[in-house]
């Protein structure tokens, strides 16, 4: 395999936060280790960290540093530019860093709310292409030119927690249905349909548990709902207790609304989805959006046939009524996500794909990331702090 040429090591990242949690966070920590534990040196520049806020003086300081570390260390092999809000200070920094190769991140919401015109001229100026999480989010980019396809990868410390979880069923227990994500984003997380939804089985089934997780703080409105049917919340689960959750339920699912206009909504990939299949858990998909690349349709997991509430619950009903087939499908999951979030092969992934190499040592550090719940959604730190 191809040695990684001198100095292709050097990596300039641009990158929302680090220590805030988020999908995008998550995702560049991932890359970031990948890279790192292949021999390549990432520069990386935060915006935010704990305890700072998006101040215009941070934002000055984010875009000093930026231009610093630029001109020190140019020329660098690869720019990354963590978020298209970024694209106005990239735009000097490519000046300044002159890579060989340069990519700005599309990973959320972000993918159907930058206003168009605006992200094809700034990528233009700074000579970006688009990179992005899956073939959905590759297709609705497809106007800025042909978008990179970068998946989000698994830690493998977390990896190795998740399909170590003991999983636990028996007919005896009742059905429990599980979904994670960020809890200030429950309704565009489809909260409000899936509680519809199992209100609706439980009439025909009996005790059907409905549990809710997620970073919080937990929002009033969504407390309530909650209440009223009678569903259980965990808020900020520790990776111990959300691996337990993984490994308990009968069916994960999100729900995800895809929504183009303000305020936007959609999921770009759904990583928890590949979280709660490495666990062994079946999973059930949003109706569309680019969590279709996140699992095998019909063999480890499901998708209703749109986004209403009693297409849900018809899927559900169906499933919750056959644990058999249901525990098929959790082990055909485990094995599936266990071969397409293999750590080296993914370091591989990368390295090809940002450095135009590949490894030579097959190395992958282990570094230990962010609370992983914090990931349980897509970028909605990120998408608070553009530059713009």
């Amino acid at each position: 395999m191809a040695e990684l040429p001198d100095p292709a090591g050097t990596v300039l990242l641009l990158a929302p936060s680090l220590g805030l949690g988020g999908g995008i966070e998550r995702y560049l920590s991932t890359v970031v280790r990948a890279l790192e534990g292949s021999g390549a040196k990432v520069h990386r520049i935060d915006l935010l960290t704990p305890g700072h806020h998006p101040t215009p003086a941070a934002k000055a300081v984010f875009v000093a540093r930026a231009l610093a570390v630029a001109r020190r260390h140019r020329p660098v092999e690869c720019l990354l530019i963590g978020h298209p809000g970024f694209m106005p200070v990239a735009v000097p920094v490519t000046g300044l860093a002159r890579p060989r190769r340069s990519f700005v991140a599309f990973y959320g919401t972000d993918i159907w709310g930058t206003p168009s015109l605006r992200r094809t001229l700034l990528m233009r100026l700074s000579g970006a292409s688009p990179l992005t999480i899956s073939s959905f989010s590759a297709g609705a980019l497809s106007s800025l030119g042909l978008p990179a396809v970068l998946p989000p990868g698994i830690d493998p410390l977390w990896r190795r927690t998740l399909l170590e979880a003991t999983r636990q069923s028996s007919p005896d227990l009742p059905s429990t249905v599980l979904s994670v994500f960020r809890l200030s984003d429950w309704r565009g997380k489809g909260l409000p349909e899936l509680a519809g939804a199992v209100v609706q089985v439980r009439e025909r089934l009996g005790e059907v548990r409905l549990i809710v997780a997620g970073q919080g703080p937990a929002p009033a409105e969504l407390v309530e709902l909650l209440d009223r049917v009678q569903a259980e919340l965990r808020v900020s689960p520790s990776d111990a207790e959300l691996a337990e959750l993984y490994a308990k339920a009968g069916l994960f699912a999100l729900c995800t609304r895809t929504r183009v206009g303000h305020p936007s909504s959609g999921e770009g990939f759904g990583i928890v989805l590949v979280e709660a299949q490495l666990a062994g858990c079946p999973v059930i998909a949003p109706f569309s959006g680019g969590s279709a690349d996140a699992y095998v349709a019909g063999l480890t997991g499901w998708s209703p046939v749109d986004e209403s509430t009693q297409a849900l619950a018809d899927l559900l009903l169906r499933l919750l009524s056959d644990p058999v087939r249901c525990a098929a499908a959790g082990l055909r999951a485990r094995e599936w996500a266990r071969t397409v979030t293999e750590p080296v092969a993914y370091a591989e992934q990368a390295c090809r794909l940002l450095l135009g190499a590949t490894t030579s040592s097959g190395a992958v550090s282990e570094c230990r990331p962010v609370s992983h719940v914090h990931s349980a959604d897509d970028g909605q730190v990120a998408d608070s702090i553009p530059l713009r």
